[in-house]
């Protein structure tokens, strides 16, 4: 079944998301949509058996990391 994931554009980044999601493409069949406003939407299909359960928490917090990691590079301060 497809799990769903949406990210507030007012704390990730769009590009955050989309780098994750290549990094992780061997673990899943990643969709991302960054069409919308105030939001990008991941839908994630075809997970890794051994990984299903906790690939989309791992993800996000990937996500989390990296927004943050590219937000203070952005700044001009340590990563």
């Amino acid at each position: 079944m497809p799990e769903r994931i949406s990210f507030s554009r007012s704390l990730y980044r769009s590009d955050a998301v989309t780098a994750v999601a290549g990094v992780y493409a061997e673990l899943a069949t990643f969709a991302v949509d960054a069409s919308a406003e105030h939001e990008v939407v991941v839908t994630i299909t075809d997970p890794h058996p051994s990984l299903a359960d906790e690939l989309a928490d791992a993800f996000s917090n990937h996500v989390l990391f990296e927004s943050i990691r590219r937000f203070r590079e952005e700044q001009g301060g340590a990563v």
